[in-house]
């Protein structure tokens, strides 16, 4: 009896040791710099004059909607029922269809080949229902296997962010954050990066148009402060050389000069660090809507007036960037874990 006891204890050692053999070797190692678009030859150059109508939203894969919870967030749930993902994803689909009008849709948590949303292609579909002409993906979580929660795996996840335009760029690029949770942790957890598409201005600069999602998990903020960091350091490079630059998405922080209250919510001050004051020089803006949360915690259902909620879905731009309007649609957590947000903008 005892020699099978052993027997199975090794037998298990050795799948574990192989299964993270086997990750190690499959493990997602992007370049540095992973060109998407290079083709300046036929991109759109931009009239200086023009406004421009900016959408970010995280959208949660499909899969994050008012009645799930998350594991990896202190709750229980993996994934919603099948049914429930087709649902949100038609809705989310018909919010960016009524505001197809905007120049440049950015979202971020778009599965392409997934178990958490049933292994169904969203940035196709999305291209495919939006009709924008120019479709940019940039992979940021590539995992053979989660074996996470051990009773119910998340499985096999392919996902990114995507960047939607009539307008293209003459360069588009994936850019890694060089930054990561140390091994085994960093197997099976996102490889952030941000999503930088450059195009010519009439007046003889770039404007440099950004998608980021940035690090969450991240008890200490060490990783947050390094990416943001490294951005920084993007950022007013391209502006000390005379270009435009707008950065929108999902920080997983709150942006300077947030207000913590929202009516008839609560908002998490707790668990979400703020961007340093001190990062950005003087003319920088950080441009928000403080009416409305943009995200909620996923620890329980929502519930509005007792789910903690936030602001971590905003833009940045450098001071030769005019800022119009901002607005935050506040749907309700309905269909995904975060709202999406609306800004327009001018060059100076």
């Amino acid at each position: 009896m005892i020699r099978i006891i052993v027997n199975l204890i090794v037998f298990v050692l050795l799948i574990i040791i192989f299964f993270f053999i086997y990750s190690t070797i499959t493990e997602y190692s992007p370049e540095k710099v992973t060109p998407l678009e290079a083709d300046s030859s036929k991109c759109d150059v931009l009239s200086s004059d023009s406004t421009f109508r900016f959408l970010i939203w995280n959208i949660g894969y499909a899969g994050l909607n008012q009645e799930m919870d998350f594991f990896y967030d202190g709750g229980h749930m993996v994934r919603p029922s099948q049914s429930k993902v087709v649902e949100n994803l038609t809705s989310i689909q018909s919010f960016l269809k009524e505001n197809a009008s905007v120049d440049f849709c950015m979202l971020q948590e778009v599965d392409v080949n997934s178990k958490r949303s049933y292994y169904i292609n969203q940035r196709n579909s999305l291209h495919e229902t939006l009709q924008y002409k120019y479709s940019y993906f940039g992979m940021n979580y590539n995992v053979g296997y989660v074996p996470m929660p051990i009773t119910e795996p998340m499985g096999h996840v392919e996902a990114g962010l995507l960047s939607l335009t009539n307008l293209k760029p003459y360069e588009c690029n994936r850019m890694s954050y060089p930054f990561n949770f140390k091994w085994p942790l960093r197997l099976f957890l996102l490889d952030r990066c941000f999503m930088p598409m450059r195009y010519k201005v009439s007046n003889g600069k770039d404007l440099i148009i950004i998608n980021t999602h940035n690090s969450a998990f991240d008890d200490q903020g060490k990783l947050r402060i390094a990416e943001l960091n490294y951005l920084k350091d993007y950022l007013i490079s391209e502006y000390e050389h005379g270009n435009y630059v707008v950065v929108g998405g999902d920080f997983n922080q709150s942006p300077v000069g947030v207000k913590h209250y929202f009516e008839g919510e609560i908002f998490d001050d707790k668990e979400f660090i703020s961007v340093s004051d001190s990062l950005l020089p003087q003319g920088w803006q950080y441009v928000f809507d403080n009416t409305s949360p943009s995200n909620r915690r996923t620890d329980t259902i929502y519930v509005k007036g007792q789910t903690r909620v936030a602001l971590l879905d905003f833009f940045i731009v450098s001071p030769n960037v005019c800022v119009d309007s901002v607005k935050c649609h506040n749907l309700h957590f309905v269909h995904s874990d975060h709202n999406p947000v609306e800004m327009t903008i001018r060059l100076k």
